[in-house]
């Protein structure tokens, strides 16, 4: 009896800590969902994302932000990127308010640094408008890399391409939207 007593005490015991989670929750940002220690989303009210840089707006558990509460605006963008070697890639960006996931072949970059550039005035300029066809560039070639994005971003529609045929293509490439695209190859 006293074996079945303890038995008992300790699958208790697991079950109590397993539905209780523990404290040291880890969160990802520019991956997949965030996820905790069990592999299963977060329970509603448990912030999703850790970010020092602005902690005033994710300080409001998930379930009590609303649509684009985050840091982030809400965007769904696709990049298929060529870069001139016979070497294509494709891969696309998720920004949800409080969330930054890559998906697809993206290399190194991060999720988080590329949806908070989204907020960039000259980036959403740049991406939804035509404006940029109107500015004057340098007749310099940086290089055979093109990228066609196409997407939303806060319900604007993106469908542009960036080359590095032109300086206005290279400073867009390299510095404008450095944080979305891969190094060009130089």
């Amino acid at each position: 009896m006293r074996r079945f007593t303890i038995a008992l005490t300790l699958i208790l015991g697991l079950v109590l800590l397993a539905a209780c989670g523990s404290d040291d929750e880890t969160t990802e940002t520019g991956g997949e969902l965030p996820v905790n220690d069990s592999g299963t989303e977060p329970p509603a009210g448990e912030p999703t994302l850790e970010d020092p840089a602005d902690s005033d707006a994710l300080d409001a558990p998930v379930g009590d932000l609303p649509l684009g509460g985050g840091p982030y605006p809400i965007a769904d963008v696709t990049f298929r990127v060529d870069l001139g070697d016979g070497n294509a890639t494709s891969y696309r960006l998720a920004c949800l308010g409080d969330t930054a996931t890559f998906t697809g072949e993206f290399g190194s970059l991060d999720a988080t640094s590329a949806c908070l550039a989204l907020n960039d005035e000259p980036v959403r300029k740049r991406l939804t408008t035509d404006d940029h066809l109107a500015r004057a560039c340098t007749e310099i070639y940086g290089g055979p890399e093109t990228a066609s994005v196409s997407g939303t971003l806060d319900d604007q529609p993106i469908d542009t391409t960036i080359g590095r045929n032109n300086g206005c293509g290279i400073d867009d490439w390299d510095r404008l939207l450095a944080a979305m695209l891969p190094p060009a190859a130089n």
